[in-house]
């Protein structure tokens, strides 16, 4: 039998909901992601949706704006889509990922910018698997079915955070979002130490003991991740992506991206253009 990821890849597509589920409650998002060794993955912001992420093995690191903590497999987190989302891996993981829209999430989420559920992970999990044999395209009234099981699952069972969990150091919260935030503009982690009033080797040593790398690896790959955004769009050359990514010029830019990526962002390019209107690997089926 495939595991999930192969299974969701395969299987599922995705109804539309119509206009009488849409204001109650849509799956409008299915993805497991494979996150590599201390990978980074962000996700742009979505608003007005609830985005539910739980381990299927592995442990991930996620933030979205100024809230977020490390899950490991059987957990399960729910986060507003209106913030960027970013995860770091500090293995190999691979994370369910669920989104969900509608008042009925609203409502059972509540208030809260976001939800940690210790037991969590089983009812996603399930709802994954349930949707995931499916041969054929899954009505909407199914998904939201489905998906209505898992909310009542967790149901009363959340801890508001950041205060029901244990947040990252001050100073690393304060990192990640500069550098999420200023990735193109900043000159390097001693720029960075010194706007948040430390020593770059504290800096350093505090970062790397919660993310598992140093500020200047997550830099690199908060660059890369965003090029790559660039140099899909195929219009753009090598040295304005560079520079529009903050790297120092367009030959170190080019090492490493290939170092992260495997190919040099012309070969990168051109990949992406051949791949146009198929899958990327990770995604699957999205409203």
């Amino acid at each position: 039998m495939p595991g999930l990821a192969e299974q969701l890849k395969q299987n599922i597509t995705l109804e539309a909901p119509g206009d009488f589920l849409s204001g109650l409650l849509v799956v409008s998002e299915l993805r497991v992601l494979s996150l590599s060794d201390s990978g980074l993955r962000e996700l742009p912001s979505d608003y007005g949706v609830w985005r539910v992420l739980a381990p299927l093995d592995g442990g991930v690191r996620f933030a979205a704006g100024e809230w977020g903590f490390s899950l490991e497999a059987g957990q399960a987190a729910a986060v507003r889509g209106e913030e960027e989302l970013s995860l770091l891996s500090g293995g190999a993981c691979t994370l369910c990922l669920l989104t969900l829209r509608g008042v009925t999430a609203d409502r059972v989420f509540g208030t809260e910018e976001g939800l940690f559920f210790e037991r969590g992970g089983e009812a996603v999990r399930r709802l994954f698997n349930m949707l995931a044999a499916w041969h054929k395209t899954v009505p909407a009234k199914e998904a939201s079915a489905r998906a209505y099981e898992l909310l009542m699952a967790l149901c009363g069972t959340g801890t508001a955070g950041p205060a029901g969990r244990s947040t990252l150091p001050p100073v690393v919260e304060a990192a990640l979002g500069i550098m999420r935030r200023d990735y193109a503009y900043l000159d390097g982690i001693a720029e960075l130490a010194g706007r948040l009033e430390v020593s770059q080797e504290y800096l350093t040593r505090c970062f790397c003991k919660y993310t598992g790398v140093t500020p200047g690896k997550y830099l690199n790959r908060v660059r890369i991740e965003n090029a790559k955004l660039l140099l899909r769009q195929g219009r753009h050359s090598v040295q304005f992506v560079s520079d529009a990514c903050g790297f120092s010029n367009a030959n170190y830019f080019a090492r490493v991206f290939r170092e992260s990526v495997g190919v040099n962002p012309r070969e990168y390019a051109r990949s992406q253009e051949a791949l146009e209107g198929e899958s990327s690997e990770d995604k699957l089926y999205v409203l």
